[in-house]
């Protein structure tokens, strides 16, 4: 069974963690050699690891050290 989405949970927790009030899309994509790529629309940087959370958090990691928030 998959995860469920609770609008609510999801906007309560993001008030917690925000100071601007925007959503964003992560794009997570499994490449072949098994490593997990993780991207945005619009912007240069990527992140790669070889489980789809690091690929997000050093994604994350790099928009925070760049700036391109």
């Amino acid at each position: 069974m998959g995860a469920t989405y609770d609008d609510n949970e999801v906007h309560e927790t993001a008030e917690l963690h925000t100071h601007e009030n925007y959503w964003t899309t992560i794009v997570l994509e499994e490449r072949d050699d098994g490593q997990w790529l993780a991207t945005q629309g619009g912007v240069a940087v990527e992140g790669v690891a070889s489980t789809a959370a690091e690929a997000a958090a050093e994604y994350c990691r790099k928009i925070s050290e760049t700036g391109d928030e």
